[in-house]
């Protein structure tokens, strides 16, 4: 519910704040006192267009703020999740703030996060109808007409056990469509990954190959070079009169006629003694090393060959030899899954065939439940046209299958007709209104003006009081056109749908004054620097004398003060 609204520097409103209750708010008051300025008000901080000319002073700024109580409300709690906008403890106490300036500027808030007027809109739309000649009218949105009337569905599950039904199908499409994509992107890339496996396969990499092959084709192109040194370097180790090995061996001789003289000297003809043998077994290596040097042509070409076919590839591909290896291993996973991929996808499409079958079957119970549900709303809101003053009026559902010119997932072939499958099963739903005997039914938002509208609405509120998930109604205009009479018929219904609802309504007739449950009186007041409204909340003896005024005009007597509390017992 709606518990306060500031206003400040709003046309003739300078500062005001009005504290809403549960059930029936009226707002009355002289003519251009500024009543609808505050439906105008609360239209601006749900996302309505701005006029900033309504800003008199460049320095001042047009502030409206409202302060809602959600509590219960599971779709506001929703949408601040989806919007991650910020609510203490998830409470369901919700602020939005609208500031404007002279300069145009235009800064949104809910709960303190910057919002845009999208998002307002958004908002409003979930926890308002303004019945006015303005916006956030939701009778008049087509798109609306299927949820009215599967809230008076309610008590039945079918319509939450088709959606769920619907939700899944949706889900088994999309993994099925998505699947199907990736089957056509691969079969179209398949002979380019083929000849890609092939040509890398055809070559055989092995790991750190290259570097293998890079190093022995060294070795052997410097094949002379590398014989010449290591000859002239096994011949200072160990083969000439003069090498290392026989230089170390008549050492240790020598130490070892000295070692009588001194035992410690054991130790060093041990460590020369293990050198010697490490010199010929390096010199023993070398020799060998020579021996394998191979300096066959041939086989030099064919290992530039294989290091050639390794670099093209590397080359081609932009890859290293570990990152090419990974390549080939890459691609044969994907062609395996591409075999793979034709059964997954008979296996989701006959999935989809089945879950299809259901789903529309589904939404033929669901529409058959609709049919009977629309029945007994039109009688519902037809007798209530009878005491708001439509009496000539008539309404009617009107149902009709969603008709499909190609066969796609959600749609159904029977006979010569595709029937299309959407969120809200396969009917088109549109509340139709005949303005008067003898006329024909026509679409709800081309004919009724806004007193009617207001008076339709508070008919279709009244018919599914309790069912349906806008919690505030806002009425201006509702006693348009009608009598005495019919004004207190109206202010009981509005009295009895303020039970369900916080209701705000604006109104010139005593019958609908007198259901209040929370009253303002709305003046002009004049002073030096223009006129300025007041705003004031009335206590039961004041709501007493401003019905009174409404019966009798201007001159309050006694008998209006009589008739007036007649009017309030009547309420009670």
């Amino acid at each position: 519910m709606l518990e306060k609204l500031y206003i400040k520097n709003y046309l003739i409103i300078k500062e005001a704040e009005l504290c809403f209750s549960k059930g029936l708010n009226i707002l009355t008051g002289e003519t251009g006192a500024g009543k609808s300025i505050i439906l105008d008000a609360l239209g601006l901080i749900l996302g309505n267009r701005a006029d900033y000319s309504i800003i008199k002073n460049e320095n001042e700024k047009l502030i409206i703020e409202g302060h809602f109580d959600f509590t219960n409300s599971k779709q506001v709690k929703c949408f601040l999740r989806e919007k991650k906008i910020f609510t203490d403890d998830n409470n369901g106490y919700v602020i939005i703030r609208r500031e404007l300036d002279k300069k145009g500027v235009s800064r949104n808030f809910i709960n303190d996060t910057p919002v845009n007027t999208t998002e307002l809109r958004e908002f409003g739309d979930l926890i308002i109808d303004i019945h006015s000649q303005n916006e956030h009218q939701s009778l008049l949105r087509k798109e609306t007409h299927c949820a009215f009337l599967d809230n008076f569905l309610m008590g039945n599950s079918i319509r939450s056990y088709f959606y769920a039904k619907y939700t899944k199908f949706k889900s088994t499409t999309t993994k099925y469509e998505s699947l199907l994509k990736k089957k056509e992107e691969l079969n179209e890339k398949k002979s380019f990954l083929e000849f890609q496996l092939r040509e890398i396969n055809n070559i055989n990499p092995k790991l750190k190959e290259d570097e293998e092959l890079e190093t022995e084709l060294k070795k052997m192109e410097n094949s002379e070079d590398l014989s010449v040194l290591l000859m002239s370097g096994i011949n200072y180790l160990y083969e000439n009169e003069q090498s290392v090995v026989s230089g170390l061996s008549f050492a240790i001789k020598e130490i070892k006629r000295a070692v009588k003289y001194d035992a410690e000297l054991e130790k060093i003809v041990t460590s020369l003694e293990e050198n010697h043998s490490s010199l010929k077994g390096s010199s023993e290596e070398i020799r060998d090393y020579i021996n394998s040097i191979n300096f066959d042509p041939q086989i030099i070409e064919q290992v530039r060959t294989r290091l050639g076919q390794i670099t093209f590839l590397k080359k081609k591909y932009n890859l290293k030899l570990v990152e090419l290896i990974q390549r080939a291993k890459s691609i044969t996973e994907q062609l395996n899954i591409t075999e793979n991929l034709d059964f997954e996808l008979e296996k989701l499409y006959n999935e989809l065939l089945s879950e299809r079958k259901e789903l529309y079957e589904c939404a033929e119970k669901l529409s058959k439940e609709r049919m009977a549900a629309s029945k007994t709303l039109e009688k519902r809101v037809n007798s209530y046209f009878k005491e708001v003053g439509l009496e000539l009026a008539e309404f009617k559902t009107g149902i009709d299958q969603i008709i499909s010119i190609e066969e796609d997932h959600f749609s159904v072939k029977k006979g010569n007709k595709i029937f299309k499958i959407t969120s809200n099963g396969l009917d088109n739903i549109e509340f139709l209104i005949k303005a008067n005997k003898g006329s024909d039914f026509t679409p709800l938002r081309k004919t009724a003006s806004g007193g009617e509208i207001s008076r339709i609405m508070l008919s279709l509120k009244a018919s599914l009081s309790g069912k349906d998930n806008i919690p505030i109604l806002v009425f201006d205009e509702i006693d348009a056109g009608i009598s005495g009479r019919i004004a207190g018929k109206v202010g009981k219904l509005l009295s009895y749908l303020a039970k369900s609802h916080q209701i705000i309504s604006i109104t010139h007739l005593p019958q609908i004054a007198a259901m209040s449950d929370n009253h303002y009186y709305i003046s002009k007041q004049n002073i030096n620097t223009g006129t300025i409204a007041e705003i004031h909340l009335l206590k039961e003896d004041e709501v007493i004398n401003e019905v009174a005024r409404l019966l009798s005009g201007e001159k309050i007597t006694e008998a209006s003060k009589v008739a007036a509390r007649e009017l309030r017992e009547i309420k009670k």
